[in-house]
C-alpha cells in the first residue's frame, strides 16, 4: 500500500496518478461494453466504443503528446 500512495507525498505526480487510475477504470468499462456490442453484433456501436477507447488511451498514457497533437491540429485548421 505504501507504493500506491507514494506519488501523493509531494503532489507533483497527483495528476498522473489520478489519470491512470480513473482512466483504467474507463478503459475497463469500455472493454465490457465492447464485448457486449460484439456479442449482440452491434458493429457501429462497437466501432464507436473502440475509437473512444483509443482516444482515451492517448489521453491517459501520452498526455503531453496528445496535447501537442491537439495544438498542431488547431494551428493547422485555424
Amino acid at each position: 500500500m505504501i507504493h500506491l500512495a507514494a506519488p501523493l507525498t509531494d503532489g507533483a505526480d497527483l495528476k498522473t496518478w489520478v489519470l491512470v487510475i480513473v482512466g483504467n477504470l474507463f478503459i475497463a468499462v469500455l472493454a465490457v461494453r465492447l464485448l457486449g456490442h460484439y456479442a449482440k453484433r452491434e458493429w457501429g456501436d462497437m466501432v464507436t466504443n473502440l475509437i473512444g477507447a483509443v482516444i482515451l488511451v492517448g489521453v491517459i498514457y501520452f498526455p503531453d503528446s496528445f496535447v501537442s497533437l491537439l495544438k498542431a491540429l488547431w494551428q493547422k485548421f485555424s
